[in-house]
């Protein structure tokens, strides 16, 4: 792993807007009242607070991180929409009698499961979530020079922006960065 990527993705995280913060992983589990896919469940539900709730629905794409309390970046993904649609607060059923919760629950397709995981080995666990839009993203990346510099060709493609950092990020990625990545990195 390259010390000046790791370096670079945190500097790139620093800069990033935090947008949901997850503090406790627990309680009954939950379905997602959906006819069939490996997204219904069950889960553990989240406690959680939306820390910026314009940027969380912000119809632009943007880049958003994933890091653990301890700082340690795990995750790195693209909306190509808005954040909340890839961390979605969907309607819970519970996962026994599927009758429906009083309460929606957060989910996030492909980090659910790490997050389970590492919440049974600790209960302490916490994660941040932020986000960053290309046009934002684009003067730190002409600051921390090449390679990310090259992505200033992309001015004007906030898309192309973060889904080409996103993929920088996930080629560098090592114990201390992208950990979760799995679809994008081949673990």
């Amino acid at each position: 792993m390259n010390p000046a990527a790791v370096e670079h993705a945190y500097a790139i995280f620093h800069a990033a807007t935090p947008v949901i913060r997850i503090h406790g992983i627990g309680g009954k589990r939950w379905k997602r009242n959906v006819a069939k896919g490996s997204r219904i469940g069950p889960w553990l539900q989240a406690k959680y607070d939306i820390l910026n709730k314009a940027i969380w629905e912000a119809r632009i794409p943007c880049l958003y991180l994933v890091a653990g309390g301890d700082g340690v970046i795990r995750y790195v993904g693209i909306s190509r929409n808005r954040l909340k649609d890839r961390w979605r607060i969907s309607p819970a059923h519970d996962a026994e009698t599927m009758i429906r919760l009083p309460e929606n629950q957060l989910f996030h397709s492909q980090c659910w499961k790490h997050i389970e995981r590492e919440c049974t080995q600790s209960s302490s666990h916490t994660y941040e979530v932020r986000c960053i839009d290309g046009t934002s993203l684009l003067p730190l990346l002409e600051r921390l020079g090449p390679p990310l510099s090259a992505f200033a060709a992309l001015r004007g493609d906030g898309e192309g922006i973060v889904a080409g950092v996103e993929r920088w990020m996930c080629n560098n990625k090592g114990p201390k960065l992208v950990s979760w990545n799995v679809a994008m990195t081949g673990d």
